[in-house]
């Protein structure tokens, strides 16, 4: 449960290191938690007041959504025409729901058809452009304000690495515990040693690989 604990009972110095490693993997760890929600934060405001800007309550959507944002300059519309009964797919294929709705087409429209509204290809075409497609109240354009959009990558790209370097401290500090109840055990019961130390990545500053040795003490 705590690395270095096994060490400390038997008196070897290396204690130290295991629950040295343990106090600044953990702190590491909380930092790009918070720096990774703090960029998310910030890139859903800017998504919400630049190219969102809905009247209604806001209502943020799922990792997807916001990543759709950053590829499309417009959602386009889910509906092209509302006064006319079901729905009229965007045909813009520039934009998001464009895209899907002519993706729903290759998938499910004959070659080179255009089937009857009431066929079940289109029905089919409909309902994955429905289950797919930005629905009211979350359609976006980023048209006249591009270089908010760059900021924008920028932001979610960064949160992105943030969440990455979290993951990654995260191993470290399982693989901590791993390796030092493992070298416990081992030194305990044959008088082996096992360690864990840190090697910078060439060319990657801030960056480490951990490596795994173990020592036998021989008679």
């Amino acid at each position: 449960m705590l690395p270095g604990w096994g060490q400390w009972k038997r008196g070897e110095r290396r204690a130290w290191a295991y629950a040295g490693i343990e106090v600044v993997a953990l702190a590491a760890y909380a930092d790009a938690r918070l720096d990774a929600g703090r960029l998310r934060d910030d890139y859903r405001d800017l998504a919400w007041e630049v190219a969102r800007m809905r009247p209604e309550p806001r209502v943020d959507g799922d990792f997807p959504y916001y990543e759709a944002l950053s590829n499309f300059l417009r959602s386009g519309a889910f509906d092209t025409d509302a006064g006319s009964p079901g729905v009229q797919p965007e045909a813009d294929p520039s934009t998001f729901n464009g895209r899907i709705w002519a993706l729903a087409r290759g998938l499910f429209f004959p070659p080179g058809g255009e089937p009857d509204p009431g066929s079940e290809a289109f029905r089919k075409a409909l309902a994955y452009y429905e289950e797919r497609a930005v629905r009211d109240g979350f359609e976006w354009s980023w048209v006249g304000a591009e270089s908010e959009l760059e900021r924008y990558r920028t932001l979610i790209r960064r949160s992105d690495d943030r969440s990455g370097d979290a993951r990654l401290l995260l191993g470290l500090v399982i693989g901590n515990h791993v390796v030092s109840a493992f070298d416990a055990f081992l030194s305990a019961r044959t008088g082996a040693r096992v360690g864990a130390f840190a090697v910078p990545e060439p060319g990657r500053p801030g960056r480490v690989r951990v490596r795994v040795g173990m020592r036998l003490r021989v008679p």
